[in-house]
């Protein structure tokens, strides 16, 4: 079996923010060049099946992994793992505990949710339900068998320890690695702490502690191992303890070989990271009045693209001044600064117009994308549209589509790239009539350039089917 390429990809002071045609003053709409293939997975998911930093979806050879939470008794849900076949076949099976009872925890939304690995051995890895608790940690008994995973999370170091957002990503050797929060909080601290799955003994050990500083907690967005098996991590700030508005969107390279870190710009780092930190570290800095205590500007939830072994971007959310709202943003480094754009500006959409806090970034080839949902009130009712912005090489502006029909309340999303470019994507909509549904999407990325859309064209198509 291949190695995963769940977020390893074959793809993944400053410039004025800038907003850009993808604001919705592109050219109307236009049919998609490659049609995406949605279709529903067989399964009925939970409403707590909603996050924005988990990663619950892997892409093996021809084979996908998808992971979610199932109801299971008022405001309980269990953890399921299901199977593509290249055929479009679903299998599925949940986590099992010792007794050999399926895993059941508390609903938490945007907390208790999985996120997965497939070492390069072809065994599944899922990390479930953990926030500010100890390990919740299951693997398969037999390769790419969904129905055959136990619980062994002693396995793990740090037992005991307040465990939360984990996030994985894997090696070109087939290694896992894995981001979490941890918190100490009898010191005022939550840190970014980095472990690694070494695959040729099979044992978990603690590799690094990423980020950490008194009075200041991590919030873990987004990790990506290259085919240089450096490892790149993403983080925000807030301060200690928690909150939903954070700041100072961090990047940076941890190299395994050399047990040091690097900013995007090749400075050593000294680890572990803090938000004073100098160089090259923070790609989205205070604005105007911001400080650790704003509810406004503020940072929310980011994702990253790499390809080969340097960052192509971080798509994230951020809110202005005296907003509620976020914009969804882009960051990409110039060889000598950080350079920001604003992809989605929900003021030029409506005042009723906001992103939902889950995006991802892929990168293939000569084209670069950006994940997102858009909010959109429809007859009264809150209504969400995954959109797809793409860059190609050579073109100027961004491509525009809509990724599948709109839903009933939040969706939530996921992204990998296969290696012939085409993003897999996980769409999850929690809240819909009957029970939440789960969708499959492939949106290929070969053959002609996509050209034109606009953001504007398409609320204006959902507020039309409120038209008398």
């Amino acid at each position: 079996m291949g190695i995963p390429m769940s977020r390893r990809r074959t793809v993944l002071a400053a410039a004025a923010l800038s907003a850009v045609t993808a604001a919705g003053l592109a050219p109307a709409a236009v049919a998609a060049v490659h049609p995406t293939h949605v279709e529903t997975v067989p399964f009925t998911v939970d409403g707590s099946n909603q996050s924005g930093w988990w990663n619950p979806l892997a892409v093996v050879d021809d084979i996908t992994y998808f992971a979610y939470n199932v109801p299971a008794g008022v405001n309980r849900h269990e953890v399921h793992l299901a199977s593509r076949s290249a055929a479009g076949e679903w299998t599925s099976g949940c986590l099992r505990l010792d007794t050999g009872a399926c895993a059941n925890y508390l609903n938490d939304n945007g907390h208790n949710q999985p996120s997965i690995a497939i070492d390069g051995a072809g065994d599944i890895h899922v990390f479930a339900s953990m926030h500010h608790e100890d390990w919740n940690y299951f693997r398969s008994t037999t390769p790419g068998d969904v129905t055959s995973l136990v619980e062994v999370s002693a396995e793990l170091p740090d037992q005991g320890g307040t465990i939360s957002y984990p996030i994985t990503s894997v090696g070109p050797d087939g290694d896992v690695w894995l981001m979490v929060r941890t918190g100490p909080d009898t010191q005022a601290r939550r840190d970014g702490v980095l472990y690694h799955y070494d695959l040729a003994t099979g044992a978990w050990e603690r590799e690094t502690v990423i980020a950490s500083a008194t009075n200041f907690s991590v919030y873990p967005d987004d990790l990506i191992v290259d085919d240089d098996n450096k490892v790149h991590v993403l983080w925000e700030w807030h301060r200690w303890a928690a909150g939903p508005y954070r700041h100072l969107g961090s990047y940076a390279i941890w190299d395994p070989q050399t047990r040091s870190f690097a900013d995007i710009a090749g400075n050593a780092l000294p680890a572990p990271i803090r938000p004073s930190t100098p160089g090259q570290v923070v790609f989205q800095p205070f604005t105007g009045g911001e400080d650790m205590n704003s509810t406004t500007p503020a940072f929310q939830t980011a994702k990253m693209a790499v390809k080969d072994g340097r960052l192509d971007s971080v798509v994230y959310r951020y809110t202005a001044d005296g907003s509620t709202r976020f914009d969804l943003l882009r960051a990409t480094w110039s060889g000598t600064e950080w350079q920001r754009e604003t992809l989605i500006d929900v003021d030029a959409l409506g005042a009723d117009i906001d992103t939902i806090a889950a995006m991802d970034a892929t990168a293939h080839g000569s084209k670069s994308r950006a994940y997102a949902v858009l909010s959109v009130p429809v007859c009264g009712v809150a209504t969400s549209q995954v959109v797809m912005l793409e860059s190609a090489k050579g073109r100027t502006g961004w491509a525009i589509e809509a990724i599948g029909d709109p839903m009933r309340g939040q969706q939530r999303l996921r992204a990998a790239t296969a290696d012939d470019g085409t993003d897999v994507l996980y769409l999850s909509a929690p809240a819909t009539a009957g029970g939440g549904t789960l969708r499959y999407a492939e949106v290929p990325r070969s053959g002609q350039k996509r050209t034109g859309g606009s953001l504007a064209q398409i609320v204006a198509d959902l507020r039309a089917d409120c038209a008398p």
